[in-house]
């Protein structure tokens, strides 16, 4: 790829090499790793960077060790590469290879670099190639159904065997090759396959192929057709049409993004509000889009959904927080503690609205680069003191229909907090923001749903499935999933679908997964609120690499896309299976709770885990924690909750005066504690 004269671009996937006016300059070890780690992981602190690379090294002198490093790139480059204090981040300008979506035939990350230097960054260096190489299977496999779909044999035949060429151990890869050579007509090549894997195993892991590849090899060279085990989802599944039955409320939404007000769609769950949205925001492409998502979890600590949110919004414009005057640094750093000391606790209402200004300041120097559209998705998850200051900073946007900066937001109907509901209310009555509510489909919309899904009878089954389903979108796909996936599509079937609830259709899907991805799934539904890839592998005690062959199983399936699950109705049901067996549960829990103590994750969830691991006098310290941090917010409702946790703590305990204590201290919260202003 050629860049222009006076940009400056990384290319990170092979030699690493910094582009400079079209001329490449090769990046020695320690800026590599740098650089790829800032344009892999966004802003970082210099403490977290400098121990990275210098880990052996101590913190003083690996931080100076640090500070020669930039000054050395900056010289070489004559230009900056690395801004920020006191977190690092790539230069506004300086693009980067390793941003752009994984292609089947990229090379690899830092190819051929050493990291003797720093085990830690090797470690790291390999979960993100790993990352990369699953991204680029997908990919494969994606366009290999494409392609099988439309019979093109050939063309899939080809792709698989590319798929087996980059992981030669890969057996689903194998198998997958195998039958399409045998679609073809080709039973020598599918034989052929079938040897090389047998060989590979042989002289790599002194092993024979399993029992499900020998009997498939059988079946083929049988003459048998031997189809995969249960049929392939159709890729109409899984993104279907968005404006089915969706016309009025799309028009809904475009009269109010027009009035530049704010725009909420509420609806059942399953009803397909975050999939509007974001189709609707995509038809609006002049405007940068700022996905904000609610975590079940974020409700037991105030600001928990802005201090992620926030965060994101810094990684996604950089140079950003570079930018910000000092006063809306140390406010931030009240939520995002990598930005600096935090000052003293909120002591009035003065105090937190200059804490609110501070956040406005940041979504304003973000409308100076371009039209920004917020999308505040599942708002019921979200916690009180998130949403009123996010209703304070929206407000000085709304009623405008030039104004830079819109807002939309997706919660289930009925299910938001007394208070939200409240303030969600008069937003409402004062015209700022307008609802579209999201009516079930009706019969003619569930046969167009079931048309798409390639489901066979759509029209003489539209009623039945209707009746069913209630017109919920979900139900209805997932209806559509279990019919694929028993490979009957009469009466009967759907009858015996009918019989089932969600989470019984759910669950008979969780029921094909291996014991290890179904592991996985449990414990991520464990953390809950903003698990990642390498929390999960600690809290089964695996190694990353361990867990990315049952992560990827989970993608295939449709259980989780990227470090959320697809749906937070699939979380429940995983969540439903794991409240079956409760040793199991509480093991989860009580790992959880170190992993997230160690990682210095707010109080109140660590004392949640703690707590629901039947741990309650390990749980005690951290409630305690987390009232104090409420109190020093000044939501004194929830530190009063927290409180009475650590009183009924204490209490099952057997500590009564400690728990007396407590609910003296509740008491004091609860008198303090004021309704949430208009």
């Amino acid at each position: 790829m050629e860049h222009p004269s006076g940009t400056a671009h990384l290319m990170l996937l092979g030699a690493p090499q910094l582009v400079l006016g079209g001329a490449g300059r090769p990046l020695d070890a320690r800026p590599a790793a740098l650089l790829a780690y800032l344009a892999a992981e966004g802003p970082r602190p210099r403490s977290a960077c400098a121990a990275l690379l210098w880990p052996e090294t101590p913190p003083a002198a690996a931080r100076n060790n640090l500070v020669q490093l930039l000054r050395r790139l900056e010289r070489a480059a004559g230009r900056v590469l690395i801004a920020g204090q006191p977190a690092l981040t790539l230069a506004g300008d300086l693009t980067a290879d390793l941003r752009a979506a994984p292609t089947p035939d990229e090379a690899e990350l830092l190819e051929g670099l050493e990291t003797d230097f720093s085990p830690a960054f090797g470690e790291w260096l390999a979960a993100w190639r790993e990352r990369r190489r699953a991204a680029q299977d997908r990919e494969l496999v994606q366009a290999i159904a494409a392609l099988e779909a439309g019979g093109e044999l050939d063309g899939a035949a080809g792709l698989a065997a590319r798929r087996v060429e980059r992981d030669p151990l890969d057996e689903e890869a194998h198998r997958l090759l195998m039958r399409l050579h045998h679609r073809r007509g080709d039973r020598a090549a599918a034989m052929q396959a079938y040897l090389r894997l047998q060989a590979v195993f042989r002289l790599e892991l002194g092993e024979e192929p399993s029992a499900e590849t020998a009997r498939l090899a059988r079946d083929l060279a049988a003459g048998e057709a031997a189809p995969p085990p249960r049929p392939a989802m159709p890729l109409s599944l899984l993104r279907p049409p968005v404006l089915l039955a969706r016309e009025d409320a799309w028009a809904q939404m475009e009269a109010g993004w027009a009035a530049g007000a704010g725009v909420a769609l509420v609806g059942a769950p399953g009803s397909g509000k975050s999939r509007l949205v974001l189709d609707f925001v995509q038809a609006h492409p002049d405007h940068h889009l700022l996905l904000l998502q609610g975590r079940p979890g974020d409700a037991a600590v105030a600001y928990s959904t802005h201090a992620r949110t926030y965060r994101q919004t810094l990684d996604a414009f950089p140079g950003l927080a570079a930018s910000l005057p000092g006063w809306v640094h140390r406010e931030l750093s009240r939520i995002i503690p990598e930005l600096g000391a935090a000052p003293t606790p909120l002591a009035s209402d003065e105090d937190k609205l200059r804490f609110y200004d501070a956040k406005y300041e940041v979504l304003r120097r973000v409308t100076e680069r371009g039209p920004v559209v917020l999308v505040s998705d599942d708002l019921q998850f979200m916690d009180d003191a998130s949403i009123e200051a996010g209703a304070y900073v929206y407000a000085k946007f709304w009623g405008d229909g030039g104004a830079p900066l819109r807002s939309m937001f997706c919660y289930r109907e009925g299910a938001l907090s007394a208070a939200t509901e409240s303030l969600s209310r008069q937003m409402y009555d004062s015209g700022l923001v307008r609802s579209v509510h999201l009516a079930p489909l009706d019969t003619g919309g569930t046969e167009a749903l079931l048309q798409v899904a390639s489901v066979p009878g759509a029209a003489r089954l539209a009623a039945e499935v209707q009746r069913f389903t209630g017109g919920n979108p979900q139900l209805t796909l997932e209806f559509a999933k279990y019919l694929h996936g028993q490979g009957q599509f009469g009466m009967e079937a759907v009858q015996e679908a009918a019989s089932r609830t969600l989470g019984g259709l759910v669950a008979e899907r969780l029921s094909r997964l291996s014991p290890g991805a179904f592991q996985a799934a449990q414990a991520a539904a464990t953390l809950r609120s903003d698990f990642s890839l390498e929390q999960v592998a600690e809290v089964l005690g695996w190694g990353v690499m361990e867990l990315l062959g049952a992560w990827e199983e989970l993608e295939r399936a449709q259980v989780v896309r990227g470090e959320r699950f697809a749906h937070d109705l699939i979380a429940q049901a995983v969540q439903g299976r794991l409240d079956e067996t409760p040793v199991v549960r509480a093991l989860l829990h009580r790992q959880a709770a170190r992993v997230l103590g160690e990682q210095g994750a707010p109080a109140a969830r660590v004392a949640a885990h703690w707590q629901a691991g039947g741990q309650p006098a390990q749980a005690v310290p951290w409630w305690e924690r987390a009232a104090r941090q409420a109190e020093a917010n000044r939501h004194f409702a929830q530190a009063a909750g927290f409180y009475r946790s650590a009183a009924g703590a204490f209490g099952a305990a057997g500590e009564e005066a400690r728990a007396g204590e407590m609910a003296s201290r509740e008491e004091h919260a609860a008198a303090l504690a004021v309704p949430v202003p208009a």
